[in-house]
């Protein structure tokens, strides 16, 4: 519907515009603001790219607070160039972010392909409302090669399924 009022309105170039911004918003590399989750014995590294509406948000935290009753100590972030995490301290490393126009956001992609780990336990989650997957395959191509990694696509609001798949 949007699309095609923005079509009746200007066109191709209106069209154009909204994909250049949708694209902008998604690849905005965001302010580091570290949190906390719980003090178990195994640690947990969360890296997110947070939505352009902030429904991955609440997924985030909610993974974090399920992992903490399962007695992880959990580091939540966004992902930067400059955080300065070791991946090889952490017990499971996972990595999310939204889906905008088959891919994630460029920030997460980087800064998890800056990253040199090896033997760990990934996981990766991508939100968004289509059920082909193109952007995992995308993200899977950044995590280095010789580690266990476990993926998944969720539609906004799938809290409880995040949860049950990274703790299964």
């Amino acid at each position: 519907m949007l699309i095609l009022f923005l079509l009746l309105l200007g066109g191709g170039a209106a069209l154009a515009g909204l994909f250049y911004w949708t694209a902008r918003r998604r690849d905005l590399v965001r302010r580091p603001v570290e949190k906390q989750v719980g003090y178990g014995p195994r640690k947990a590294l969360l890296i997110y790219q947070p939505s352009n509406r902030g429904k991955n948000h609440a997924m985030a935290w909610a993974l974090a607070r399920a992992l903490a009753k399962a007695d992880h100590t959990v580091t939540l972030n966004y992902p930067s160039p400059v955080l300065s995490y070791d991946p090889q301290s952490y017990d499971l490393l996972i990595f999310g972010g939204s889906a905008y126009m088959g891919a994630v956001g460029r920030p997460l992609k980087d800064y998890l392909s800056s990253l040199r780990f090896r033997g760990k336990r990934v996981l990766l989650f991508v939100v968004g409302d289509l059920e082909r997957s193109p952007e995992l395959a995308g993200l899977r191509l950044c995590v280095p090669e010789g580690n266990q990694i476990r993926s998944i696509k969720l539609r906004p609001g799938e809290e409880k399924k995040l949860c049950q798949f990274a703790l299964g």
